[in-house]
C-alpha cells in the first residue's frame, strides 16, 4: 500500500504532479532585508485559502521525486533539517528555511519555461524547493545544483520562479526563461526581491519609476506585480538607510503594504517572516492576524524522531513551538482534501480526479529514514 501511488496511470500522474493550473495563480511578493545585526526574509502568499501545515522535515530521509516515466526522477537523502510551509501536501512546500539558514520561497511567473529533457534527472517545481532545503547550505550550492537536476518541463504544471537567501545574507533570484536557467545574484541582484514579473523587467520598471517625482511614484502604488516590486525596492532602501524599526516589524509592515485586496476567495493567505539571524519563523494568516512565532532550535531534526507539524489554521498567537503535534497520515489527507475542495469552489483545478488527490495524500509514505539504526523506517 505504501508504494501503490507509484503505479497510478500516467495520465493521472501528469494531472497531479503539482499541476496547479496554467494561469496566474500565485501573485506573491518576497524580499530580503539586511541590517548590521538583522537578516530577515519576508513573503506573502496571495491565494485562495490560508489552510496549511508547518512541517518539520528531517535529516537522513531518503526521497525520490514524484515523476512518472519516461522521466528519470532524482533521488536523494536529506542532509539538513528544515521547517516548511505546505498547502498541497507534505513534501511539496511553498517555502521554508533549513537549519543552515537557507530560505527558499516560490512565486508565479507566466514567462517561465523549464528546460527540455536531457541527461539530468528531473523533479517537480514544488519538490525542487524541498530538495534545496534538504541539500543546500548556501545560495551558491542552490545555483550549482542546476548541474545535477532539472525541473521537468512536461510534468511541472505551475510556472514558478524563486527567491533564495542564506545565512551570509547572499540572495539570488532563480528563473527559467526560454528553457534556460537564469540566475541573478551579487551585482546582478541590486534589489533582493521578486514579485510576479521577471527580475529584469521588474528592475527596469523600478529604475525608471525611481527617476520620477514622489507624486508619480505614489500613483504607481498598486497591486500590480511591477508596482509591488518598486514599492518593496523603495522600502528596502529606506530600511537600509534609516533602520528606524526592528527588522521583523518592518518586514511585516512591508508585506502589509503589498498585500492582495480581498477578491472573492482570493486574498493574502499567509504573511511569513523568516528571522534568519535569530533562527525564528513568524507568520500571520488572513483569518488570524496575530503573529505566531516558531523557534527553530526547539525541534529535533533527527530522522528517528517523530515528525512534528502545526495546523496554520489554529487559533493561536505568540510562541507556538510547543504546540506542534506529531504528524499522522490523516493530517495530510485532510489538508489535501480540504484545500482541493476550496480550489474547486474557486474554479481552480476543478477537474482534478480523486485518484490524483490520493497520489498527493500517499506520497509522504514513500519517504524513509536512512540513519544506521532506522533503515526502512517510514517517516
Amino acid at each position: 500500500m505504501k508504494r501503490a501511488c507509484n503505479r497510478l496511470p500516467l495520465p493521472i500522474v501528469l494531472a497531479v504532479v503539482l499541476g496547479l493550473g496554467l494561469h496566474q495563480a500565485y501573485p506573491c511578493s518576497t524580499f530580503v532585508l539586511r541590517g548590521q545585526r538583522d537578516l530577515v526574509f519576508g513573503g506573502n502568499l496571495d491565494f485562495y485559502t490560508s489552510k496549511g501545515l508547518v512541517v518539520v522535515n528531517k535529516r537522513q530521509a531518503a526521497k525520490t521525486a514524484m515523476l512518472a516515466p519516461p522521466e528519470t526522477p532524482v533521488s536523494w537523502v536529506s542532509r539538513y533539517g528544515s521547517i516548511s510551509f505546505n498547502q498541497v501536501g507534505k513534501e511539496f512546500p511553498f517555502g521554508g528555511m533549513n537549519e543552515k539558514g537557507l530560505v527558499v520561497q516560490m512565486m508565479w511567473l507566466d514567462e517561465t519555461a523549464y528546460p527540455p529533457a536531457d541527461e539530468r534527472p528531473g523533479i517537480t517545481e514544488l519538490q525542487w524547493i524541498q530538495y534545496q532545503l534538504d541539500n543546500a547550505a548556501t545560495v551558491d550550492e542552490v545555483i550549482q545544483s542546476d548541474r545535477d537536476l532539472r525541473i521537468s518541463n512536461t510534468q511541472a504544471m505551475s510556472r514558478l520562479h524563486y527567491l533564495v537567501s542564506d545565512a551570509s545574507g547572499k540572495a539570488a533570484a532563480i528563473e527559467f526563461i526560454d528553457g534556460r536557467f537564469v540566475c541573478h545574484t551579487g551585482e546582478t541582484l541590486p534589489v533582493a526581491a521578486l514579485t510576479n514579473s521577471s527580475y529584469d523587467e521588474s528592475l527596469e520598471f523600478h529604475l525608471v519609476l525611481d527617476t520620477l517625482g514622489a507624486a508619480e511614484q505614489v500613483a504607481h502604488t498598486s497591486y500590480d506585480s511591477k508596482d509591488r516590486f518598486a514599492t518593496i525596492a523603495r522600502k528596502i532602501r529606506d530600511f537600509e538607510s534609516e533602520k528606524t524599526s526592528p527588522a521583523v516589524d518592518y518586514a511585516f509592515d512591508m508585506l502589509k503594504s503589498v498585500s492582495a485586496p480581498r477578491r472573492g476567495l482570493h486574498c493574502t493567505a499567509w504573511s511569513i517572516v523568516y528571522d534568519v539571524a535569530n533562527r525564528r519563523l513568524q507568520f500571520k494568516t488572513f483569518e488570524n492576524r496575530d503573529v505566531r512565532v516558531i523557534d527553530f532550535d526547539t525541534f529535533d531534526f533527527a530522522c528517528a524522531a517523530p515528525t512534528m507539524v502545526l495546523d496554520m489554521s489554529g487559533d493561536l498567537k505568540g510562541d507556538v513551538s510547543a504546540v506542534f503535534a506529531q504528524y499522522r497520515p490523516e493530517m495530510n489527507r485532510d489538508l489535501v482534501a480540504s484545500v482541493m475542495a476550496i480550489y474547486k469552489e474557486a474554479g481552480f483545478m476543478s477537474d482534478m480526479p480523486d485518484m490524483a488527490i490520493q497520489f498527493l495524500v500517499g506520497y509522504p509514505a514513500t519517504v524513509v529514514c536512512r540513519e544506521a539504526d532506522t533503515v526502512g523506517q517510514s517517516e
